[in-house]
């Protein structure tokens, strides 16, 4: 799945996330097991080893099928 975000793109698959930047030419990566999707922020957290780094969506239809494609439940 593929939504895009301001300034880039945010790709989710089964496996992982990716949020590519168009502007800084950055990407940023992480396993499914190391993401967490929070409700009342409307966060997707990446947090596991040496990754970490956060992102903030915009509605709560993109929390939702984040958590349907990669099966993460949404903490509240």
């Amino acid at each position: 799945m593929v939504v895009d975000i301001p300034g880039g793109k945010l790709i989710v698959t089964a496996h992982e996330v990716m949020v590519k930047l168009e502007q800084s030419r950055m990407t940023l990566r992480a396993q499914v097991d190391d993401i967490s999707l929070l409700s009342g922020a409307k966060m997707l957290i990446a947090n596991g080893g040496s990754v970490s780094w956060s992102l903030s969506l915009h509605n709560d239809e993109q929390l939702k099928a984040i958590s349907d494609v990669c099966g993460i439940a949404i903490k509240s």
